[in-house]
């Protein structure tokens, strides 16, 4: 083999993400274990997510930065970046602007219960949710979702609650938005309304039922789970029929079974809010002083555990530093391990120019996956080397080790292991 060759293989096999690779839905890493709620599953990316010991809790941990490029990924005013994913400013509206604040890579975990307990109304330190709490304006109740990091999107991207800073409306800072409606705050970047961004996870995942990544026009529209159990949809339900306004409270929600498309059902009984809208305004047509069915929601329909946010007497729901409980041990909890070794269907497929390739691993050990073409060929190394046991998932974009875009038709993956030897096919279409 010539020495050049040598040299650019050995270049291609330092391929996994760094600093010099845009961050996408392909490049970013998901790991979520088989064993917590199939919503997660389902219908996350960029994320990892964890069973906690008790069961109790989803403990789910994410960097908050967006799978895409935004003009908030380096200093403010930049006409130039080393940062694959930064792109100039463009005003979008009139009186646009970019906030003083950059995208930063975060530490976050949110600690979802599994099953919520819902406010009754007949505690007095849980109130049931009326139309007066739901004002708009910031630190006026202890039982607001606090100016925080208080859910994560489907994209891992972090969400906040409806309001802007005091003295400050969210209609105006929607003009600090990027084109994908978020902008970063003390470095975490997050939403306060709909985006584009989580409902490209779906159309990754769920091709064949998302073809539409327009919010308020999509097939299925998902953005994301707060942390206290309150699912946040956008203008469908979750089997993608129409919403009903009539039945929502002041802030959008009602209780309903969540089923999916293929008739699953992911929640039973789950309160869950919509944000439902095209452009964001300030039409209040029942003079609450409260745009109409804009924003996530403002107070908590949850009870939530065991975090007094500052100024406050009581319990809030907000990001954490570390889990309220740890995780269950993968290895050492005989219902956390895949019960066999298995390698699923790639999706989508056929695809152009990205796929996903799910396995479960029943027993820790060597790992190797692998792409080949029809003459047996390797093309492009995946995964080579220890694994624990647990389920992995693992994208490819058509390019072979050496960095090269390969040509369509049909390839196979194979997945080798202790435990046996996996082969599936793909195709590429170009």
């Amino acid at each position: 083999m010539r020495p050049f060759v040598i040299f650019l293989l050995a270049i291609s096999l330092l391929r996994p993400l760094n600093a010099q690779e845009m961050y996408t839905l392909e490049t970013c890493e998901t790991d979520i274990a088989y064993n917590v709620p199939q919503f997660f599953q389902d219908f996350f990316h960029c994320v990892k997510a964890r069973l906690s010991e008790s069961g109790n809790y989803v403990n789910l941990y994410f960097s908050s930065l967006p799978p895409y490029q935004s003009w908030y990924y380096d200093v403010q005013g930049a006409t130039s970046s080393t940062n694959p994913n930064w792109i100039p400013f463009e005003s979008f509206a009139d009186g646009s602007y970019q906030n003083p604040n950059v995208i930063e890579e975060l530490d976050i975990v949110i600690s979802i219960p599994v099953d919520p307990t819902p406010r009754t109304g007949n505690d007095p330190d849980f109130p049931a949710i009326d139309a007066a709490a739901v004002d708009g304006v910031v630190n006026t109740s202890n039982y607001e979702y606090p100016m925080n990091y208080i859910g994560c999107a489907l994209n891992g991207a972090t969400m906040y609650n409806p309001c802007a800073a005091p003295g400050d409306i969210i209609e105006d800072e929607a003009l600090s938005f990027d084109l994908y409606s978020g902008h970063p705050g003390g470095g975490g970047y997050h939403y306060h309304t709909t985006s584009p961004g989580p409902l490209e996870v779906l159309a990754y995942k769920m091709p064949d039922v998302v073809t539409n990544t327009t919010p308020g026009s999509a097939e299925l529209e998902i953005f994301g789970i707060n942390c206290d159990g309150v699912v946040v949809m956008g203008c469908t339900e979750l089997d993608g029929s129409a919403v009903d306004p009539t039945e929502w409270d002041a802030q959008n929600g009602h209780v309903s079974d969540m089923v999916g498309t293929d008739g699953t059902v992911y929640f039973e009984n789950r309160y869950h809010t919509h944000i439902c809208y095209t452009d964001i305004s300030d039409d209040d047509a029942d003079n609450n002083g409260y745009p109409d069915h804009e924003f996530t929601p403002e107070i908590s329909y949850y009870k939530t555990p065991g975090i007094s946010y500052p100024g406050s007497s009581h319990d809030r729901c907000m990001a954490l530093d570390t889990p309220f409980e740890p995780d269950g041990v993968l290895g050492s909890d005989i219902e956390a391990v895949p019960a066999s070794f298995a390698l699923y269907d790639n999706y989508p497929n056929p695809f152009n120019p990205t796929t996903t390739i799910d396995y479960d691993l029943s027993k820790g050990g060597p790992v190797d996956l692998a792409i080949y073409d029809v003459l047996g060929h390797r093309v492009r190394t995946l995964v080579h080397g220890h694994q624990d046991p647990g389920f992995r998932s693992v994208s490819w974009d058509a390019t072979s080790d050496l960095g090269l875009s390969v040509a369509g038709g049909l390839y196979f993956y194979q997945l080798k292991t202790n435990e046996g030897t996996l082969t599936r096919k793909m195709l590429i279409l170009k």
